[in-house]
C-alpha cells in the first residue's frame, strides 16, 4: 500500500506499466497525469493492449487528457451516467496485478491529496475487478470526434 501525497504511487504504476507484456485495463474517474499517460503510450508502442474507461462528465473537464490518450492510439471509452459518476479508480496489469483505492490518475492524487493505493495479486480480487471492467466496457461509449471541452 502506498499513501499520498508524495508517496510514489505514480512511480510504482509507471514501473509496472513498463514491465507489462499483454494487457492493461484502467477505469478511472479522473485521468490527467501526462506521466502515466506517457507510460501507457510507451506500453502500447511495445504491443501491449491498452483500454481506458473514464467517467464522461469528468473527461469533459479541461484538465483531462482523454483526447491525448486517444490521439496516442489508446482505446478510450466513456461511461455516461444519468445520475452519479463512474467513480472507480483501478488498473489491472496482465491480469496479475491490481491497483485500487482512492488514487485517481492525476497529479493532485500524487502531490496534493491524501490518497491510498493498494496493490495486490489476489486472484479473487483480480477476477472481480476484471469482470467489473468488462461489464462497464460493454456499456461504454466511444468519444465523439473532436468533443469540445
Amino acid at each position: 500500500m502506498i499513501f499520498s501525497p508524495k508517496g510514489g504511487t505514480s512511480n510504482e504504476l509507471a514501473r509496472l506499466i513498463k514491465v507489462a507484456k499483454k494487457e492493461i485495463t484502467a477505469a478511472a474517474y479522473a485521468f490527467s497525469s501526462k506521466y502515466l499517460g506517457q507510460a501507457l503510450s510507451a506500453a502500447l508502442k511495445r504491443g501491449v493492449k491498452i483500454r481506458v474507461l473514464l467517467d464522461r462528465d469528468n473527461a469533459r473537464k479541461a484538465y483531462s487528457i482523454d483526447e491525448w490518450l486517444a490521439g496516442e492510439g489508446i482505446d478510450v471509452r466513456f461511461i455516461e451516467m444519468k445520475r452519479g459518476n463512474m467513480h472507480h479508480k483501478f488498473i489491472l496489469i496482465d491480469g496479475k496485478i491490481l491497483m485500487t483505492g482512492s488514487y485517481n490518475f492525476t497529479n493532485e492524487s500524487e502531490f496534493r491529496n491524501h490518497e491510498a493505493a493498494i496493490f495486490t495479486n489476489n486472484q479473487t480480487l483480480l477476477q472481480s475487478f476484471a469482470a467489473e471492467f468488462e461489464r462497464l466496457w460493454n456499456l461504454a461509449v466511444l468519444p465523439a470526434p473532436a468533443e469540445a471541452k
